[in-house]
């Protein structure tokens, strides 16, 4: 009967201790496999950070203000950069720098599937790249699949894994990045596949076609008790730091700006705020933008589904127009000036043409009079011919 009791006891206590650390693996599969002797452990808000700049279909940038006060900024802004997207290069001719992101959130993992998992990986040469320390419930998960929603890289409907591997593929793909989720307990076929196309996605990456990024949620996570992946971020009196228009992404809401004539004052609140790339629908994209702000129409990027529609395919956003500025109307007056605008929402002047005319006269002239120079320079140092040396010599002598 003791040995029993003991043997419950411990069973129980190691129960618990598995369940208090709430950890889950996450695999980054990328053709530049960075190696790493051990795996950070990087709170649930970092994470986050992490996830939405992957799977950002333009730069990502934050203020940061929801990593917990236990965790150094520095830090935190390294572990986004390490296992972030890198930067685009300014002059490149690769058609490798915008490669598809493809974020898959597994629930419900049992420990062997974990453990399967894990070694299937290692074998390819993709260990785990970071683990995260405080994974939330299944609520938050919830919350955190309708922001990725909202902000148009995760498919309104389910999305098989087989279609989901595949870039070209409209049910699941809207643009460059796409974010599926998919509970083993519900859809158990589902690891057996992952398993399967394992051979499948490393040739994929290995060639820069894909990217993708495993997170492995424990089937034990579901009953944590933190229901957030970010509760600062949705905390208004947490949001005071900065200025009140600037828009906070949490997991649960996306609010945009209502459609008005906006004030100046208004216009700049709107400039501060995060525009995505795509919208689902002409309205959103319209209302968010504030009609492209009066130098540009919203339009489907892909060219697919209705105008007015709203689905998944669709990727509304901002072309931007040149405007015509005439320099008076009154008689025996001419000229004009074209401005051409850029911008997610066609709200800056486009200045390029402009600066590089002025750079390359610039540049010319400053090599033309270097040239002249020079060849004065040259000139003057060389000996005058001999017949007039001699002529110059015999007057001299005289």
């Amino acid at each position: 009967m003791r040995l029993l009791a003991g043997l419950t006891a411990a069973a129980l206590s190691g129960l618990a201790a598995a369940a208090s650390q709430q950890t889950a693996d996450v695999y980054i599969l990328t053709a530049n496999q960075q190696s790493s002797s051990e795996t950070p452990s990087i709170p649930k808000e970092v994470a986050r950070h992490i996830l939405l700049q992957r799977a950002s279909r333009q730069p990502y940038g934050s203020d940061l203000r929801d990593i917990p006060s236990s965790t150094d900024t520095e830090t935190a802004v390294s572990h986004i950069a390490r296992f972030g997207t890198g930067p685009e290069p300014l002059f490149s001719q690769s058609d490798k720098t915008n490669v598809p992101q493809l974020v898959v959130i597994l629930e419900g993992v049992t420990y062997q599937q974990s453990h399967d998992l894990k070694d299937a990986l290692s074998q390819a040469g993709h260990p785990a790249a970071f683990r995260v320390s405080d994974a939330p419930s299944a609520a938050a998960n919830k919350n955190l699949m309708t922001l990725f929603r909202q902000l148009g890289s995760a498919p309104s409907q389910p999305c098989d894994l087989a279609h989901a591997l595949n870039p070209a593929n409209e049910e699941c793909w809207s643009g460059v990045s796409s974010v599926v989720n998919y509970d083993l307990q519900k859809a158990s076929s589902t690891y057996s596949a992952l398993l399967a196309s394992l051979p499948q996605i490393n040739k994929l990456v290995v060639a820069s076609d894909l990217e993708v990024t495993l997170l492995v949620l424990p089937d034990f996570t579901r009953s944590s008790k933190i229901n957030s992946w970010s509760t600062l971020a949705g905390n208004p009196t947490n949001n005071r730091r900065r200025d009140s228009g600037e828009r906070v992404i949490t997991d649960s809401t996306v609010v945009w700006p209502a459609p008005s004539t906006p004030t100046r004052s208004a216009k700049v609140n709107i400039q501060k705020k995060a525009i995505p790339a795509c919208f689902l629908s002409l309205d959103a994209c319209k209302e968010a933008t504030n009609d492209c702000s009066g130098h540009g129409t919203c339009v489907n990027k892909f060219g697919t589904g209705n105008a007015t529609s709203s689905d998944a395919r669709a990727c509304f956003a901002c072309k931007c127009m040149a405007t015509v500025v005439r320099r008076g109307d009154e008689p025996g007056t001419s000229g004009k000036k074209t401005v051409h605008w850029g911008g997610n929402m066609c709200q800056k002047k486009d200045v390029s043409v402009p600066f590089w005319l002025i750079t390359g006269f610039t540049i010319t002239i400053v090599g033309a009079v270097t040239f002249a120079i020079g060849l004065l320079f040259s000139v003057g140092q060389e000996q005058l011919p001999g017949v007039i040396g001699a002529g110059v010599s015999r007057g001299a002598s005289k």
